[in-house]
């Protein structure tokens, strides 16, 4: 896929950040050219889990439309800061085998070109100090101030979830210019070290002896997450299976043993509770992949051969059967018939 993409849990908790601010999360969406049906915070919590690949540049206008039309600079900063490590769940069990955060580092950045296409993450390391680079292909959105919070502050808030919030930063560099020292001093407070503007490059910098700490807080961080989402009165186990299957398809790691680990479950004890619930592992998968499918066949900038590759088919004639055998319609006459009706 030649257009950056960004998985929409990303998102999370987007809706009720704007309506805290006064704004109307509905019309943002629409400005930015997002299907407002599916990126609303009660769709996106909803049975449906609908974790879709979203063009990255849209992303990242609707943060830029926001911090204008809002008069709040720091939206991308704040979303980054609340968000959860329930996105790394699909990792657990390659966390686990993790031996220190540098491990754990290398095995989220792999992750993390799935999720967001087109994005490189490199890292330098040295004897006293150690560099973590960002790096986009898009001349425009790599210059655009809220992709280059997004990206800092989304990793801080990753290496928080492994060092915990205390944990010392040396510096960071971003692209872009800032003159205003009271902006300036506000993020040097965030990431609590001297920052730097204007910079050849988008950079933290971190004492190399953190990367050789161990990773089991962050296991315990998604743990935490996992089980809160399991014992919260207002999901249900069917809702949490249906979402980790849609942030486990990008990469590959969707098999239900892979899905039961990210889960803290053994593979028995999961089909286990889903049989108590009258249904399996398969219906669930299909069902998410197929629910998936129409949400990205509504939209034009997904070829149908992108599609196949993001519900984790390993190509398109095995959807395209997939998909007749669940609606008795192939995936192409969907989409001419949606393109035929806009």
């Amino acid at each position: 896929m030649s257009t950056p993409y960004i998985n929409s849990s990303f998102l999370t908790g987007f809706s009720q950040l704007i309506i805290s601010k006064g704004g109307n999360p509905a019309e943002l969406y629409e400005q930015a050219g997002l299907d407002k049906e599916v990126f609303l915070e009660e769709n996106l919590q909803s049975r449906e889990i609908k974790n879709l690949l979203i063009p990255f540049d849209k992303f990242v206008d609707l943060l830029e439309i926001t911090s204008q039309q809002l008069k709040f600079p720091d939206v991308a900063m704040t979303l980054a800061r609340q968000q959860n490590m329930m996105i790394l769940a699909p990792l657990r069990s390659q966390l686990m085998d993790c031996k220190n955060v540098l491990q754990a580092v290398q095995v989220i950045v792999k992750y993390l070109k799935i999720l967001v296409s087109s994005y490189q993450v490199e890292i330098q390391i040295e004897k006293h100090l150690s560099r973590i680079s960002f790096f986009v292909e898009s001349e425009t959105i790599k210059n655009l101030v809220q992709y280059q919070d997004y990206a800092m502050a989304s990793a801080v808030s990753i290496l928080h979830g492994m060092l915990g919030s205390s944990f010392p930063l040396r510096s960071c560099y971003f692209l872009r210019n800032e003159t205003d020292p009271e902006r300036i001093a506000e993020y040097a407070r965030y990431f609590g070290c001297p920052v730097a503007f204007n910079s050849h490059e988008l950079a933290l910098t971190a004492e190399s002896s953190l990367l050789e700490r161990d990773v089991t807080p962050l296991i315990n961080e998604i743990d935490s997450q996992v089980n809160l989402a399991l014992s919260s009165a207002n999901t249900d186990l069917v809702a949490n299976v249906s979402r980790m299957i849609s942030l486990s398809l990008p990469n590959g790691n969707s098999s239900i043993s892979d899905v039961a680990a990210s889960m803290n479950y053994s593979q028995r004890t999961l089909q286990r509770k889903l049989s108590d619930r009258n249904t399996s592992y398969r219906a669930l998968l299909d069902s998410v992949r197929f629910s998936m499918a129409n949400q990205y066949l509504k939209s034009t900038y997904y070829r149908l051969t992108d599609i196949a590759l993001l519900l984790g088919y390993s190509n398109l004639s095995s959807f395209s059967r997939a998909y007749f055998r669940f609606a008795g319609i192939y995936p192409m006459e969907v989409r001419k018939r949606i393109n035929y009706t806009l």
